[in-house]
């Protein structure tokens, strides 16, 4: 009798074990508000890496931030977030960190545009029906998980959870990337977002005082009207600028454009020009992806005895990678071209260039010329209209990418090949186009020894040019993914990096 009792009490405390198990684990919100909150509030405040360093809070899908994601991570997301916005010495990203919405962000808001850390929460569903919620940091600048950090869920989704997680939501932290564009319904955030990215860019030219005539004149597209004019009103609520309706005092211009890129997608340009050559003042740039409309299209007539003849159709314009950056930081004044003084001037240009000018008499090249902002590495490329994507070289034709290394305040001259000089056949761009009208030219600049080898990493993947001869260079798909990839890179490292372009139509 007492063996039976035995192993009967047995079998109960075995049969126990599950149910005793499952009460005691903690249900997704309660976990979230007890354990993970205070865990990351705590970790922003003394773990070492996070010291004096600007967070954002990301939902990752296969280890990398996601723009797309589901109603219940991005929730779960955002109450992560609201706690470390309100926890005093935590510096979240700007474009998390806003309080009220874009048009409340102050200028000093642009110390938190350099984010450091990701914080990143993933959520995931495995095999038995249960589900996993993982909490990791990310440095952004050694692509390391960070050690020592980190949170871990496992078990069931009540219906409503289950029901959010099957609802797909943007993370409007993304707002403005190519796979998140601003709607006709938000271009009082697609305003703001860009107000803030020209007045962070001015508030680093400290030397420069802008006094900004605003273009409304320019064609505008369909749903965009006042675009420009509402964003001149948010640069002059942020003192980032002087507004100015008087050609004596104004020394720039700020205008808007929308290129369309793919149906219905289009990349709306701001950037700030000097009036004219001769003011001293950088040229600025900003731009962030949008959905238009379909413009509507109208049936053409049957032809008839007087019907005109038909009117050439209007190129559209190429498409193009939104690369950062277009001399946001001005680690270099613009690019310009002159022709040389002497053949001493070439000395730098390819031994193909140098020994034609010793044959014919003739000076052989053209030069780039720029100046140096700061002490910095410059790489040189060049779109050679139908041809291509190629990387510039010196007179070595090294197969590894080679850089010039410029000091501040250092005017720097590379040679090309002769093309025209005439100021009116070149002028200052703002687009990497997928195929270029015109020959284009590109001045890379990079403060950071570890971000330059990167770049120059990823430039090695480009043909090579070091001579007068035009070489086939990266053109379609291909150069499609290494612009998308370059951007990436230079976004992720954009504090180190400026670019300059310069669109040359060649008339010689």
């Amino acid at each position: 009798m007492t063996k039976r009792i035995l192993i009967l009490l047995t079998i109960l405390v075995a049969q126990s074990i599950p149910a005793v198990a499952q009460s005691r684990e903690k249900d997704l919100d309660r976990w979230l508000d007890r354990d993970l909150i205070p865990y990351v509030r705590q970790q922003l405040i003394v773990h070492p890496r996070f010291k004096n360093e600007t967070v954002m809070f990301v939902v990752l899908r296969d280890n990398t931030p996601a723009s797309v994601s589901n109603a219940l991570a991005i929730s779960l997301r955002d109450r992560i977030l609201a706690a470390a916005v309100a926890t005093p010495g935590v510096a979240v990203g700007w474009q998390q960190g806003r309080s009220g919405s874009l048009m409340d962000a102050q200028p000093q808001d642009c110390k938190l545009d350099d984010v450091h850390y990701y914080i990143g929460v993933e959520l995931t569903q495995k095999l038995d029906s249960s589900y996993a919620v993982n909490v990791r940091a990310l440095d952004l600048e050694d692509r390391n998980w960070v050690t020592g950090f980190g949170k871990r869920w496992h078990g069931k989704l009540s219906t409503t959870q289950r029901q959010a997680m099957r609802q797909s939501r943007i993370d409007e932290t993304f707002l403005g990337a190519r796979d998140v564009p601003f709607t006709l319904s938000q271009t009082d955030l697609l305003a703001a977002h860009l107000a803030h990215e020209l007045s962070c860019a001015m508030q680093k030219r400290v030397s420069d005082e802008y006094v900004v005539a605003a273009d409304l004149r320019e064609p505008t597209a369909e749903g965009l009207q006042g675009t420009v004019e509402l964003i001149s009103n948010n640069l002059a609520g942020r003192q980032a600028l002087t507004l100015s309706n008087d050609e004596k005092r104004t020394n720039a211009v700020l205008s808007g454009k929308a290129h369309q890129i793919d149906g219905v997608l289009f990349q709306y340009w701001l950037t700030i020009t000097p009036q004219d050559a001769e003011d001293d003042v950088a040229a600025l740039g900003a731009s962030a992806y949008v959905i238009l409309p379909d413009t509507p299209t109208v049936a053409a007539p049957e032809p008839g005895p007087d019907t005109p003849p038909a009117t050439t159709p209007v190129t559209p314009t190429p498409a193009s990678i939104s690369v950062p950056n277009a001399g946001k930081d001005a680690l270099i004044s613009p690019l310009q071209l002159a022709s040389p003084a002497s053949f001493s001037d070439c000395k730098d240009g390819s031994v193909a260039i140098r020994d034609a000018s010793y044959m014919s008499g003739v000076r052989p090249c053209s030069l780039l010329t720029t100046k140096a902002q700061a002490d910095s590495i410059v790489f040189f490329l060049e779109h050679q209209a139908n041809h291509g994507l190629v990387r510039l070289a010196g007179p070595e034709c090294r197969s590894r990418t080679t850089a010039r290394i410029a000091r501040k305040g250092e005017l720097v001259r590379f040679p090309v090949a002769k093309t025209s000089t005439a100021r009116q056949n070149w002028s200052e761009t703002f687009d990497w186009q997928l195929d270029p009208q015109f020959d284009t030219f590109y001045a890379v600049v990079i403060t950071d020894a570890q971000v330059a080898r990167r770049v120059a990493n990823h430039m090695d993947e480009l043909p090579l040019r070091c001579s007068a001869s035009i070489r086939p260079g990266l053109e379609d798909d291909a150069l499609r993914e290494w612009l998308s990839d370059f951007a990436m890179l230079t976004a992720r490292s954009s504090k180190h990096v400026d670019w300059r372009a310069l669109s040359v139509k060649n008339v010689l």
